[in-house]
């Protein structure tokens, strides 16, 4: 089953029962995907969806209030609305299927988000934060250790954060590159002497700031606690 994405709404081909059929079979997928603890990319995904849902049912309104004209059809790539100003009464129950297909499928698509938000806040939780060292003034560049409890290792990355600016706000965007991996045997080497390995080998980074992200949690590594600790390191030197 292929991943739900806004242009099953708008699939003129399809009957309004298969249309059904098709949504509630990807959310079942997404929610497999919950119940084995994986929540990337399905969050992402699904969260994408619904805003992409009400910007256009806000521009809908927006149309209704405001002008004369009717909705032509969509513009998928750009996820907007395309407009005419005498459209014929077929394409108007066309345009009023979709939404009624819309306000059919969004329960769904909620009670989904929120079991994607619970199983992340859970996640985000049991991932503990610490500093290893002395933090510099300077913390858009470092490293960052997280545990990976399913391979029984330490994973070290290096990360830059970059500010970019909008029309309304600024947004952060992480790098994040591989450095290498610790195995978790009995005897584990301190973060303190990782970072200390760290600044002899990488000489461009002498003071780093560096964190470690450590979880008892065995969840999958790269479709759940990589990701959340990403986000959770972009919080943090935001604050």
């Amino acid at each position: 089953m292929e991943r739900l994405s806004i242009e099953y709404f708008f699939t003129s081909e399809t009957d309004w029962e298969t249309n059904q059929y098709r949504i509630l079979g990807s959310l079942q997928k997404v929610r497999s995907d919950f119940g084995k603890n994986k929540i990337y990319p399905s969050f992402a995904l699904l969260t994408e969806l619904k805003q992409s849902i009400e910007k256009l049912k806000d521009e809908k309104n927006k149309l209704t209030e405001n002008f004369p004209k009717q909705i032509k059809g969509f513009d998928v790539k750009k996820k907007k609305v395309i407009y005419e100003s005498s459209p014929t009464a077929k394409r108007i129950d066309d345009i009023e299927k979709i939404f009624d297909l819309i306000e059919w499928a969004l329960p769904y698509i909620n009670d989904a988000i929120n079991e994607g938000t619970a199983l992340y806040d859970f996640v985000e939780k049991n991932i503990e934060l610490e500093q290893v060292g002395v933090l510099p003034i300077y913390r858009d560049e470092g490293y960052f250790m997280v545990t990976d409890n399913t391979a029984c290792e330490l994973q070290i990355h290096r990360y830059e954060c970059t500010i970019f600016t909008s029309s309304k706000e600024n947004y952060r965007a992480l790098k994040t590159r591989f450095v290498k991996s610790e195995r978790q045997i009995i005897i584990r080497k301190p973060p303190a002497a990782i970072k200390h390995e760290l600044i002899k080998e990488r000489k461009d980074l002498p003071n780093p700031a560096t964190f470690l992200f450590d979880t008892e949690l065995d969840f999958p590594f790269t479709e759940t606690i990589f990701p959340v600790v990403k986000r959770k390191l972009v919080s943090h030197i935001a604050s």
